[in-house]
């Protein structure tokens, strides 16, 4: 068998996608090698070398992309664009005939009823006419090609008269699509993709992704085509960039999964949207020259392994277009809330953002020092207040729509944090303090500061709470586990834990951070408010609280009472029930702190 022309072709072996990278020998062995790269990387051995010897470089950055296969190893067969059109669709439609002819079957052939088709209502017609419907092609508008061994309009290579005559097959048999998935084949060449959408007329969407391109686009033009699909196809930056500038049109692109480290050229400027996930950019300066994209409004770095906004301090400072709306981080590497800081500056017009699963939210909301309790990570809840908090103009944050009531608890809490570590520093660290929250002076104008106490100042008795302080709008909660057995009193103060509680929250938002507080099961608990009034007892008709004298037969106070063996006065107790009411409603006003008991279910 010829080898020869065989380097940088497309195969597939029992279904397993490769790229000829080697023609020749391998030393230690007789006969000729193909070495392979193959799409899944797993699926190979090595990386082109071979004890010691480099015999081919694999575009995938993986220790067992490549491997070598004998040349008389039997290819399956691959297939020009009709074919395999017809052995998918024409296969499907065979299906559904055979079975709405068993369906027919079962019918009462003496009524015929209105037959539906695609939601509309057929003709009154035999099923022999229906049949030659769904035998059709040309009504197709969405066609799914991914992994059928594609590799260009025609299987082989022919002349350009075959080649034009099976141009004029598709314009004749599938007119109609819009939508075109093309991944996972065997293209090269970006001339056999134009052959193929050239005649489709309609065409908008087109996805190539995981096949291998080994040449440019070169002077081919794409023009009706809006949307773009480049992901793993291992091509490097400016021969994406090259590429999207022969799609005149071109919304939207997305390029994920390349490898991509690092962009220096500009890209078509017709882009609103870009997703470049799961590439390798170490910083968001790396992407710094899509800054220039006057009309993005949407990008996407998801996975990218992004950590930090610039790699180097000195770097010149950028800014995207105040167009780019929509912003997609998440599970990248971000591990540092000044990241957060400094996205509003970098993304002026940012609105919608996606930042979850980054390191950043397994840490603790802030050091023990300043919270008093043991460093744990932050809860969902905390995670998505302390980030809407840090960027005013934000409407959806991981894909949650930010609320006004979101946003005012998110600021309080916010606030509540910096005020606890304030108070935890001396006055000589508020400078640089303040510098991790550029934001503070501004929540502090719309809700008050919170109140700063310093030992110096902690035991002044002069000291008042503004009533549009931060402080007035936080209740300080002592949540405490209620023993089956054991009267509250007795609890050791090791076993209450104190959070600081904005009054909008609900009890459902309350139970969610005694949870976190106990490691407790969700909303598997009471809680119990252990309020300072007092209510009368082991008297007739105690339950008429307005008919009931304060002082005994012998005109002794109740705080006297309460102390005695025989009590006629106990602490009053509410329980904060599941509601979405806020938990000031049940707490007044001028009410600063309250003690919460944790009942558990029972056990019997």
């Amino acid at each position: 068998m010829s080898t020869q022309g065989l380097e940088g072709q497309r195969r597939s072996y029992n279904g397993d996608l490769c790229t000829i990278r080697y023609v020749g020998k391998v030393e230690g062995t007789s006969g000729d090698w193909l070495g392979a790269e193959w799409d899944d990387p797993t699926r190979g051995k090595h990386s082109g070398q071979h004890q010691g010897v480099r015999y081919f470089t694999c575009l995938r950055n993986h220790p067992t992309a490549g491997s070598f296969v004998r040349p008389s190893r039997p290819s399956d067969k691959p297939r020009g664009f009709v074919e395999a059109l017809r052995e998918k669709y024409a296969s499907e439609f065979e299906q559904r005939r055979a079975r709405q002819a068993r369906a027919d079957a079962d019918a009462n052939a003496a009524e015929e009823k209105p037959i539906e088709f695609n939601g509309k209502i057929a003709e009154e017609v035999g099923f022999d006419k229906i049949r030659k419907q769904l035998a059709e092609l040309e009504e197709l508008k969405i066609v799914l090609l991914d992994g059928l061994r594609v590799a260009g309009v025609l299987a082989q290579e022919a002349s350009r008269q075959q080649i034009e005559d099976a141009r004029g097959d598709i314009e004749r048999i599938c007119p109609k699509i819009t939508e075109l998935d093309l991944s996972r084949n065997l293209f090269t060449e970006w001339k056999d993709v134009a052959d193929i959408s050239g005649p489709l007329e309609r065409l908008k969407l087109l996805r190539l992704n995981g096949n291998r391109f080994a040449s440019a686009v070169g002077e081919l033009l794409f023009e009706r085509i809006e949307e773009l699909h480049l992901d793993d196809t291992l091509l490097p930056w400016d021969q994406i960039s090259a590429a999207a500038a022969r799609f005149p049109v071109l919304r939207s692109l997305s390029a994920s999964a390349n490898q991509l480290s690092l962009i220096l050229t500009p890209i078509s400027n017709t882009l609103t949207t870009l997703i470049l996930e799961n590439n390798e950019f170490a910083s968001l300066s790396s992407i710094k020259a899509l800054a220039s994209l006057e009309n993005l409004q949407r990008i996407s770095l998801r996975g990218s392994r992004i950590e930090t906004i610039s790699e180097s301090s000195t770097e010149d400072n950028f800014q995207f277009p105040t167009s780019l709306t929509s912003v997609d981080l998440s599970r990248n590497k971000i591990n540092s809330w000044q990241f957060i800081n400094k996205l509003p500056e970098l993304f002026p017009g940012l609105q919608n953002l996606r930042v979850s699963g980054n390191p950043l939210y397994n840490e603790s909301v802030a050091p023990s020092a300043v919270t008093g309790m043991p460093e744990k990570p932050m809860t969902v809840d905390e995670a998505y207040m302390l980030t809407l908090s840090r960027i005013s103009a934000l409407q959806v944050l991981n894909y949650s729509t930010i609320s006004a009531k979101d946003r005012s608890n998110g600021e309080l809490y916010y606030l509540s944090l910096i005020g606890k570590e304030l108070s935890a520093s001396p006055e000589t660290a508020q400078i640089d303090i303040l510098k991790a929250h550029p934001r503070y002076n501004h929540l502090c104008h719309i809700h008050g500061e919170p109140l700063i106490t310093r030992a110096s100042r902690s035991t002044d008795p002069n000291m008042a709470v503004n009533p549009r302080s931060v402080a007035a709008r936080l209740v300080r909660i002592a949540f405490h586990l209620g023993p089956e057995s054991t009267s509250s009193d007795t609890i050791s103060t090791a076993g209450i834990k104190v959070e600081e509680i904005p009054r909008s929250y609900d009890t459902y938002q309350v139970k969610a951070i005694a949870s976190r507080l106990f490691n407790l099961t969700p909303f598997e608990f009471r809680l119990i408010w252990e309020t300072d009034e007092l209510d009368p007892v082991s008297k007739e008709n105690m339950d008429i609280e307005d008919e009931w004298d304060s002082e005994d037969e012998d005109g002794r106070e109740a705080s006297t009472l309460q102390s005695s063996e025989d009590d006629k006065f106990v602490k009053r107790e509410i329980e904060l029930v599941d509601t979405t009411k806020d938990i000031g409603f049940w707490f007044q006003p001028d009410l600063a702190e309250a003690r919460i008991r944790i009942e558990l279910p029972s056990r019997s």
